[in-house]
This record gives C-alpha cells, structure tokens and sequence, in this order.
C-alpha cells in the first residue's frame, strides 16, 4: 500500500483531486490532498506566502510511519522539488504532471512567458496583492480543453488567485539530497497551458526514471481520471 500526497497547481485547490484520490483509494491505497497557503481551506494573505511555507505545508501532510509519493501538477512542481531537498528519506517518489521541474538555481519566472502556451498573454498580475490569475475566457481554452461543462462550472467557482512570492524564488536543490528521490513526469501532449515544448525543455534539464505520456489537455484529473490514476499507480510501483 502506498501514500500518495496530491498538490495542486496554480490557482486550484484540493478540490480538483475529487477524482483522482477515491480511485487511488479503491486502488488499495492511501491518498491526501491538501490545499496549499492562500488557497481553499488554508486562508493566508498572499504577500506571506513564501515557497518555504508551501512546501512545509506540504511536509506536515507527508506520512508519519512510512514514505508518500507525492504527485503534483503545473506550476507548483517547485513545492514537490523543495520537499524532496527538506526530506528525502520522507518521499519516496515525486511523480511531476505537466509540471515545473525545475533545475538547482533556476525559479518559475526563468521559464514564463511559455511562448507555446495559449495562457502566456493572459496572466494579470496584481503587484499590490502579490497575486496573479487567469482570465476566465481563457479557463476552457488554456486549462480545460477536454473537460465537461460541469468541470469547466467547478473550476469558474472555485479558482482563486495565486501568491507570486513562490514563483520569484530559485531553488536550491543538492545532489545529495533532491537527487536521492526518484523522479518521474507525466507529459500531457496536448496541454494548452504548461506547453509540450516546455513540458521536454524541462526533462532535458532534469533526469527522470520514467516518463509516460497522456494524450490530454492540461487538466487530465477532471478529463481522463482513470487514465491518470493508473498513470500514477505504474509509475509508483
């Protein structure tokens, strides 16, 4: 039986899960999903949220007796890759979908604009807030391309703002530590958000063990579920 630790990425929440964990539980396995700072039931005023308290948020939902495989999407691959560094012998994979992986050194705002993407144009960021979104005509285009009426109907109600402080920070990552966890990539072909061309930029940056991919837009949690679930439970064998 194995842990799995679900983060969302920008702008979402626990919520966009809903799918995916109760299919890893009737899998025979264990499964959180947790909001991070500043989102969903973990209020926090954006200017103090640091990648710091993401990723200690992150940390605290790890799995006191045994490793978590921790699965995280888009943007806030930088959480997975930090708590890799804090605790290595905590995690026992990170598996990263169509996410920021992101090399020692390097931060978020290193690879955006994504000139591929179809929501590079549309991010407004509020310098006062510290916060950034999407434009919600860009929601089914750019995030959900595949997903139902319904999905698209969550996601309108749901989808906050993002904290900008994470993004400004660059990594730190050692070989004795980060690199000790194995890593795997789940590349989403045809992703409108996190493009296919940044999604292989990223993976010859960083090794991996393994990458699978999934024909599927960015949002493959509400749009292909079982396909994802299974994804998940081969690369975490």
């Amino acid at each position: 039986m194995t842990h799995f630790l679900l983060l969302h990425g920008s702008w979402h929440g626990a919520w966009c899960w809903h799918k995916v964990l109760p299919r890893l539980v009737a899998a025979g396995h264990t499964a959180t999903a947790i909001d991070l700072p500043g989102r969903g039931r973990s209020p926090a005023w954006a200017p103090c949220v640091s990648l710091g308290r993401m990723v200690r948020a992150a940390e605290r939902a790890l799995a006191p007796h045994t490793q978590s495989t921790v699965v995280v999407h888009s943007r806030n691959g930088i959480v997975a890759s930090q708590l890799a560094e804090l605790a290595p012998d905590r995690v026992a994979r990170t598996i990263y979908l169509a996410s920021f992986m992101l090399p020692a050194g390097r931060r978020v705002l290193d690879y955006v604009p994504d000139r591929a993407s179809a929501i590079a144009k549309h991010i407004h960021v509020d310098r006062a807030a510290l916060t950034d979104r999407l434009d919600p005509k860009l929601y089914r285009e750019g995030l959900y391309a595949d997903c139902s009426s319904d999905d698209v109907a969550l996601a309108d109600a749901m989808l906050v703002p993002e904290p900008i402080r994470p993004a400004l920070a660059r990594l730190r990552l050692t070989p004795a530590r980060y690199d000790r966890v194995p890593r795997s990539y789940i590349r989403l072909t045809e992703d409108r958000a996190v493009s296919l061309s940044l999604q292989d930029q990223l993976l010859r940056e960083t090794s991996v063990d393994e990458v699978a991919d999934i024909r599927g837009s960015h949002s493959v949690y509400f749009s292909k579920p079982d396909e994802l679930t299974q994804t998940i439970l081969h690369l975490a064998r």
